[in-house]
């Protein structure tokens, strides 16, 4: 017997309900980095943004202690309690 064209494109390894399970925490894990972004002051979101979210145009530290007059040091410093206060906002 013919099958069906779309039974030829059914993913076997996963059900649907697997992808539906995928989606949902991705999207979960989405809106509580966003809640905990908004607990970071200006500058902070900046910086996670410019490493981290900008898959495209990553920043080095270097770029952004010249944006911010400060030193490379000191953008370090700024992004490790940045990462340790979404951690703990995302943990909670």
């Amino acid at each position: 017997q013919p099958m069906a064209p779309v039974l030829y494109l059914q993913d076997k390894s996963s059900n649907f309900a697997d992808g539906i399970e995928d989606d949902n925490w991705e999207e979960q894990a989405a809106n509580r980095l966003t809640d905990a972004m908004q607990g970071l002051d200006e500058r902070s979101q900046d910086i996670i943004r410019a490493r981290w979210l900008d898959e495209d145009n990553k920043s080095t530290l270097q770029e952004l202690a010249d944006r911010y007059g400060v030193s490379a040091e000191r953008v370090r410093q700024l992004e490790k309690n940045a990462m340790k206060k979404l951690r703990a906002a995302i943990e909670a």
